[in-house]
């Protein structure tokens, strides 16, 4: 049994950009407002749309190159070895899995809770000093159910319902710019930074956090065996997800900033544009809800299909039990990865809201790395493998790499220095970073390591590669 390729490129457009596009945009526009000014964010937006599409340029060379199911885990391995594919395979799965697809879970409640608020009801204990609710965790199991569904019957189910849902999220989008194009006013702009802040700082401390709302273009390479396009449309396709993310996000913000005073204006719309709408009319506050609702669902999909085929894949290169490289007969997914995937996400959403943050603050560091090393990743493979076709080139690759890598490890680094808009709670964060790197290496020597030996460094390159072993190792036989 082989993956099928059934994925069109409007399929893996609306899964790069509507799970970039996430849900607390729509309800944190006023405050970062106050703390940035309209004009930082919009600029810091932009200035982060341009960061994290010099790193998606990477992804497109490389998921291009070596079009395989695992992206990172496939393409990381001619630069980086073994070691490598499994140590950016166990970033991702921190800042994806324990982090994105657990929260989602009870995200999804407190969306819902906005409408009903009877979910706020029977706490069954506290994390953190907040209540995590048994209505919540109903929902999120349920909502979690049925995501499983949509990936379940096949990658052609996912990609179709994936692409109307991100139809109906632009439709919402289209919605909100209009209504405040026609009901908005420039002078609720004005002034567009914080009165005695230097703009160029206000617009790069926003960059900062706002590229993290760029994260999803990576997940992409991870279904490239499912994809029916050519490998060079591919590319183009990662990096275009970027873009477009980026430039929605950016006139979402510019929208929102036109409707009240921006001056105060989390303490008057403390749900940012929910509220902002609902001043005009109630229906369009509705509008607001479903937008910021369907971020979220359309970020929950695709990452419940990316985080497992990264398991599939390093099943299939043998460094990960082979149990999950099964796939099933009729619809050609592996579902034993999926139901691993769905169990993890379930008992981390235990932790609730509040235990979740310290998850997804420690995965912008993660998927940091991640993308650090696919930058480097691409480098070497240029140095060290020119034979290799690369159907998708970046372009200015001698400016484009150092930028990059510059880019990368800000991402990295700057959470962990203290002070910093985006750094880790202390101590907290810092310990579970620290955790997971020390459990990854556990791992690596406890098992992988083992594994390999068991099976031999070749057939680990050949599940890894597939037919790219032969263009890559060929000549070294």
């Amino acid at each position: 049994m082989s993956l099928k390729r059934v994925l069109d490129w409007y399929h893996i457009l609306a899964l790069g950009v509507a799970g970039i596009v996430g849900t607390s945009w729509v309800y944190l526009n006023t405050t970062f407002y106050d703390l940035y000014g309209p004009g930082g964010v919009i600029l810091g937006y932009i200035v982060a749309t341009v960061m994290a599409s010099l790193m998606a340029l990477a992804y497109s060379e490389m998921g291009s190159a070596i079009n395989r199911e695992g992206g990172e885990v496939a393409f990381v391995y001619p630069a980086l070895g073994a070691a490598g594919s499994f140590f950016v395979a166990w970033m991702f799965l921190l800042g994806m899995l324990a982090a994105a697809l657990s929260f989602y879970v009870i995200g999804i409640a407190f969306l819902l809770s906005w409408v009903f608020p009877q979910l706020n009801t029977m706490p069954l204990y506290y994390v953190a000093g907040y209540p995590v609710y048994l209505p919540w965790i109903i929902v999120g199991y349920i909502s979690a159910l049925i995501v499983f569904a949509l990936n379940y019957f096949g990658a052609k189910l996912t990609g179709n319902v994936q692409t109307a849902l991100f139809i109906l999220l632009i439709l919402c989008g289209a919605i909100l710019v209009a209504v405040a194009a026609i009901y908005g006013s420039l002078n609720n702009f004005m002034p567009p930074f914080k009165p005695g802040t230097d703009p160029a700082v206000s617009a790069f401390r926003f960059a900062l956090l706002g590229i993290g709302y760029l994260s999803g273009f990576e997940t992409l390479p991870m279904i490239a065996e499912e994809s029916k396009v050519s490998p060079r449309k591919f590319g183009y396709l990662v990096a275009l997800s970027a873009v477009l993310a980026g430039m929605f996000y950016t006139l979402m913000m510019f929208a929102g900033a036109l409707i009240i005073p921006w001056q105060g204006s989390s303490t008057v719309a403390p749900r940012g544009l929910i509220d902002e709408m609902s001043m005009i009319h109630p229906a369009l506050g509705w509008v607001a809800w479903l937008a910021s609702f369907l971020g979220l669902v359309t970020s929950w999909i695709p990452a419940l299909m990316t985080v497992s085929r990264m398991i599939y894949a390093l099943a299939r290169g043998g460094l990960f039990p082979k149990q999950f490289e099964y796939l099933h007969p009729k619809y050609g997914v592996p579902t034993r990865a999926m139901v691993f995937v769905l169990a993890i996400s379930l008992i981390l959403g235990l932790l609730g809201r509040k235990g979740l943050v310290w998850f997804l603050d420690v995965s912008g560091v993660t998927l940091g790395v991640c993308w650090l090393t696919t930058v480097i990743t691409m480098l070497i493979c240029r140095k060290r493998y020119p034979q290799l076709e690369r159907p998708f080139r970046v372009p200015a690759a001698w400016l484009v790499g150092p930028l990059a890598l510059i880019i990368g490890l800000i991402v990295v680094v700057t959470p962990l220095i203290p002070g910093t808009d985006v750094s880790l709670v202390w101590p907290y964060e810092y310990v579970l970073l620290i955790a997971w790197v020390l459990l990854g290496i556990f791992v690596y020597f406890a098992y992988v390591r083992k594994r390999i030996r068991e099976i031999g460094l070749e057939k680990v390159a050949k599940g890894l590669l597939g037919e790219y072993y032969d263009e890559l190792y060929g000549e070294r036989k």
